[in-house]
């Protein structure tokens, strides 16, 4: 399998071991530089990567033992347990950042369309 992006690529010939721990690299950095949709996409790519590993097909191994291939799924295990629960409070965070900017959105919108009748009728004179 070959994962492209600017200069992070595999070679064609890489092993499934080998992309795995490019996609666990790259999804690191993707959350680093908090690039959500390229993490999206690698997040597809590890889950593709995952069902090569146990599917019945024969897949280019660095040793036939299989356990460099079980080191970088744990790896990337471990990254998801770990990432996850950050990811879901960033997220969580930003929703309400958005609900605050559009609750004070309207409450300034409210006080431009009242300035905007009051300024039309007038200023007020004592004893209105």
């Amino acid at each position: 399998m070959t994962l492209t992006h600017d200069s992070d690529s595999e070679a064609d010939s890489a092993t499934l071991e080998d992309a795995v721990e490019a996609v666990h690299r790259l999804m690191a950095q993707a959350v680093e530089e908090e690039k959500w949709d390229r993490l999206e996409d690698l997040d597809l790519k590890a889950r593709i990567l995952i069902d090569r590993a146990f599917s019945a097909e024969p897949v280019s191994l660095r040793d036939d033992s299989g356990l460099t291939l079980r080191e970088a799924l744990e790896a990337l295990s471990r990254f998801y347990q770990e990432t996850l629960p950050e990811l879901a409070d960033r997220r969580s965070n930003a929703g309400r950042q958005l609900r605050e900017l559009r609750a004070g959105r309207r409450g300034t919108d409210a006080y431009k369309s009242t300035r905007q009748h009051s300024m039309r009728s007038g200023p007020l004179k004592p004893g209105e």
